[in-house]
């Protein structure tokens, strides 16, 4: 599906809605986004202009991609699925898989402009659970949604998901956090690292250990609350440079003493750990979406490049080597498509079934993720050494490849969960 005008595949009850916001997403990014990014154009390419000695964004990038937020939740695609308890526009799983493969197949993990930046200022069109409304947001109290969710879900403000520590990544039950309770108050004290988007976060939610016993139970006893990251006791410990780069937009912070109100407890207490699960098979799902449309950027280049790169006096698109390798592109991709297609349904039908598809979640996230870092490396083979330079941003698509086999769960964790699930006898597909 270029740039999603193509039908085929699309189901048919959602087909007029996929038209309509794939075609206005892209004609909102060559509008607000693309524009911004010409001016930009200095800043972007240079990342000893683009971050500052703290490895931080300089304020002029972080202003530019405040503006898109509040552009896009404007004509009303930031928050498009979210739901609309929290500002969102409600739409479906399924509309997410063909907007985001859309989007990404058209403009990629970055463009010729663009050299590393990954999409910098696109990205930030749709809101995400690590910086905007999301699912995981919808049990917060009447009082934080009246005061908080008007400039989360406007783009104004940002939030992060502060639930990995030094020694709880993987392992959820290693959270260390605590959070105690005095009086009409929590009082959180611990620390957080590689925590997506903290280094510019207005608002973070924080998971804390609220019942010690519980937790070496596996039972819960984990809590999430709504903290504000100007509060006394909250402190930004740095910036994690990612994979290349000399900033990031990970990082790391510390809670000593961090007071925050009883009405700031997001869901129910002790049972934080089904708010993060919301957030992280959300983001699994998402970054399935988005591998297809990367994929399918890599594919449309190494096409391209294989009809009119010429060796030995002929196309190299007539070489069965190169031809091998563009048709394992297409059956990864089409594999992968369709794969998140169907977890899509079964996760919109789990709103009436009640059966969160928990092991296909797991399936596609790492099926998806390890077979668009197998894409870009043949991406960059059919191109040769032009696939090495940075013109095609196909090395930072790899690098992005790698660097999502990470985030929201392993794919040893994946593989884990998907046995277990299998184990406890769900064992449909």
């Amino acid at each position: 599906m270029v740039t999603g005008s193509s039908e085929i595949g699309i189901p048919e009850d959602i087909r007029d809605i996929v038209k309509g916001a794939v075609t206005g997403i892209i004609q909102f990014i060559d509008a607000e986004v693309l524009p911004l990014e010409q001016d930009l154009g200095d800043l972007l390419i240079d990342e000893r202009k683009f971050f500052d000695e703290r490895g931080k964004a300089v304020p002029e990038a972080m202003e530019a991609r405040k503006q898109v937020r509040m552009k896009s939740a404007a004509a009303g695609y930031y928050g498009m699925f979210a739901p609309e308890a929290v500002g969102g526009g409600g739409l479906g799983v399924r509309i997410m898989l063909f907007v985001e493969e859309a989007m990404y197949r058209k403009y990629g993990p970055g463009r010729p402009l663009i050299t590393w930046a990954k999409g910098f200022l696109s990205q930030p069109t749709i809101a995400s659970f690590v910086d905007g409304p999301s699912h995981m947001l919808v049990p917060v109290s009447d009082a934080v949604r009246k005061e908080f969710m008007p400039s989360i879900s406007s783009g104004e403000k940002t939030v992060c998901f502060a639930l990995s520590e030094a020694n709880a990544g993987s392992d959820v039950w290693g959270v260390q956090t605590k959070a105690k309770r005095d009086g009409d108050d929590w009082v959180i004290n611990g620390s957080k690292t590689w925590i997506t988007n903290s280094p510019y976060a207005d608002y973070a939610v924080v998971f804390a250990v609220t019942d010690e016993e519980m937790v070496k139970q596996h039972k819960g006893g984990i809590s999430a609350f709504f903290v504000e990251t100007s509060a006394q006791g909250y402190s930004f410990d740095g910036v994690l440079p990612v994979m290349g780069h000399t900033g990031g937009d990970c990082g790391a912070m510390t809670f000593e003493d961090l007071r925050v109100p009883a009405d700031r407890l997001i869901g129910v207490e002790n049972q934080g750990f089904q708010v993060a699960m919301f957030g992280i098979s959300e983001g699994r799902t998402s970054i399935s979406a988005n591998c297809v449309g990367m994929c399918g950027y890599a594919l449309d280049r190494s096409l391209e490049y294989a009809q009119n790169r010429m060796s030995f006096g002929k196309p190299i698109s007539e070489y069965q080597a190169i031809q091998f390798m563009l048709a394992d592109m297409a059956i990864d991709i089409y594999t992968m498509k369709y794969m998140v297609l169907q977890t899509s349904a079964l996760i919109e039908a789990a709103m009436t079934t009640g059966r969160l598809p928990v092991k296909e979640i797991s399936m596609c996230k790492a099926y998806a993720v390890e077979k668009t870092q197998e894409t870009y490396d043949k991406a960059i083979q059919v191109h040769g050494g032009m696939g090495l330079s940075n013109e095609l941003s196909l090395n930072e698509g790899f690098r992005i490849a790698r660097t999502l086999r990470i985030p929201d769960g392993t794919g040893e964790i994946q593989r884990r969960t998907i046995a277990r699930q299998m184990l406890r006898g769900d064992t449909v597909f």
